[in-house]
């Protein structure tokens, strides 16, 4: 991406099931994080609920 021009930034994150419910996020070279939906929602608790995750986007 050496001809990309600084002012366009590009993310990428890429993600595989775990279960039904849950993924495993794999972001740059960071610990992937696993997102998983609550008992009452057919998940195991494994982690923050997707739309957790966008919660917390917002927030930071």
């Amino acid at each position: 991406m050496k001809d990309t021009p600084e002012y366009i930034v590009v993310n990428r994150a890429r993600g595989e099931m775990v279960t039904h419910s849950a993924s495993r996020i794999h972001i740059r070279h960071l610990e992937p994080v696993i997102s998983d939906e609550p008992p009452s929602r057919g998940g195991e608790d494994r982690g923050p609920s997707p739309l957790e995750y966008i919660l917390a986007a917002l927030c930071a």
